[in-house]
């Protein structure tokens, strides 16, 4: 009797699970926003694709889903140096015919007569300056088409949340692209998305120390030296 206790209350234990903190699942109120017409056979074809037999299944109507792959790299640099010197003199001489020159003379045994007047600037400058920017970003995000424009070109927009820890990161990518540039994957590169808007953020602990503090933001702003 006591065995089959001792196997009944370890039954019971390991079917119980235990968590550090009260474990709420996560329930996403997701919005489906606006889709196209799925396709539909017509004059007794079997084949119901938006696109002819022999096209790629790719994006184009809204609400497909395309891949963006992100490669973004830039890298810019400038130096520039700059150089000024000017020199400029001049001397008036005082004609020997006025008789103060005599009498100057006898005064002051060391005035020359032709540098009486005389005058000399001396100007220089230079300086030098030199800036450097790089920057990359890789990733693949699937965005899905919000809106086909008038001319055939697809308007997309998509983001990403990935949550590690205590640190979440978002990526999120729009622009309009171009059919003819669509992969046969599916896929296009971010550098054929025309008035693009990529951003990657990222909020939590990691993001916190890297971010200087409200006080010492506050006071760069308003100190005035």
């Amino acid at each position: 009797m006591r065995i089959v206790a001792l196997s009944a209350i370890l039954a019971l234990a390991s079917a119980c699970t235990t968590h550090i903190a009260p474990y709420q699942p996560k329930r996403r109120v997701f919005d489906p926003g606006d889709y196209a017409s799925a396709p539909e056979a017509r004059g007794g074809s079997l084949y119901a694709g938006s696109g002819g037999l022999f096209e790629d299944d790719v994006a184009r109507r809204v609400g497909d889903i395309l891949v963006i792959r992100i490669d973004e790299r830039d890298a810019a640099s400038r130096a520039g140096s700059t150089k000024l010197d000017k020199q400029d003199a001049a001397s008036y001489g005082l004609p020997a015919a006025i008789g103060l020159l005599a009498a100057l003379q006898r005064k002051y045994p060391d005035l020359d007569p032709g540098q009486l007047f005389a005058s000399q600037s001396e100007v220089s400058f230079a300086g030098a300056g030199a800036t450097q920017r790089k920057g990359q970003l890789s990733a693949t995000l699937p965005v899905r088409v919000r809106k086909q424009l008038g001319n055939g070109d697809l308007f997309v927009e998509g983001t990403k949340v990935v949550m590690v820890g205590n640190e979440e990161q978002h990526i999120y990518v729009s622009g309009i692209v171009r059919q003819r540039d669509i992969a046969e994957d599916n896929t296009v590169l971010s550098s054929r998305v025309a008035d693009a808007e990529i951003e990657y953020t990222g909020r939590g602990d990691v993001s916190d120390q890297q971010r200087r503090g409200w006080g010492n933001r506050l006071l760069a702003k308003v100190w005035p030296f």
